[in-house]
């Protein structure tokens, strides 16, 4: 057998089979990280954007020229896609307050996900 650790074969199956040990975070802790994670969650971020760029374009499609608003057959494009990304920018925002991050439950703090992680590829 090859000792070049390259050719070293790695086992799908944990040795490990007693839980991890927990991180001895307090519940005040995880509340705290919660918290900061709800404040930064994509979602909250993608709903912001999507609003504010909504906001010039249902702005454009009403105080901009005639001339660019009726370009395309007639059809305000700028009022009608700033209209349909409001409405998705909305619903991103409702989502993210209406499901917030939890903290992980103190009976499960520090025993990860269960699945096995694999070393990276080289």
């Amino acid at each position: 057998m090859s000792t070049d650790p390259k050719s070293r074969r790695f086992s799908l199956r944990s040795s490990r089979t007693e839980p991890m040990q927990p991180t001895g975070e307090s519940d005040e802790d995880e509340a705290e990280a919660a918290r900061a994670a709800n404040k930064f969650d994509i979602r909250r971020l993608i709903g912001g954007l999507f609003c504010l760029y909504s906001v010039i374009l249902i702005a454009l499609g009403i105080f901009g020229s005639h001339h660019i608003k009726n370009k395309a057959a007639g059809i305000n494009v700028d009022l009608w896609t700033g209209l349909g990304m409001l409405v998705v920018g909305v619903l991103m925002i409702v989502w993210a307050l209406t499901r917030p991050v939890m903290p992980e439950p103190p009976e499960t703090r520090g025993q990860g996900s269960g699945r096995i992680r694999r070393a990276p590829a080289t």
